[in-house]
């Protein structure tokens, strides 16, 4: 998982046109937007879509820059063992003393 959030800032009577084609795109969400500036959430399971789309908001006409504020990355495979009281797969396997050379 990758999710980042980015200000994109445009020419202040841009700003709504701007908006409406962020939220054409695949994998963004404007969560807000005013003169001269968008705030978009950018949610992907790849960091190169991540990356790709980021330089694609800086295609868009009107657009001058666009500033990366936050980013999380977590590989799938860890979320994918990941249990909702918080213990993943390998802990389990540590506590048994399987495969880890703890004690368990």
């Amino acid at each position: 998982m990758s999710i980042c959030s980015v200000v994109v800032f445009s020419r202040p009577e841009k700003t709504d046109a701007v908006r409406a084609e962020i939220e054409t795109r695949a994998h963004c969400e404007v969560a807000a937007a005013e003169s001269g500036r968008v705030i978009v959430v950018i949610d992907t399971h790849d960091r190169q879509v991540m990356s790709d789309t980021i330089m694609a908001l800086n295609d868009i006409d009107g657009v001058i820059n666009v500033s990366l504020v936050y980013e999380y990355f977590e590989p799938d495979d860890v979320i994918g063992n990941a249990r909702a009281d918080g213990t993943s797969i390998e802990e389990e396997s540590c506590a048994a003393g399987e495969g880890c050379g703890c004690e368990g």
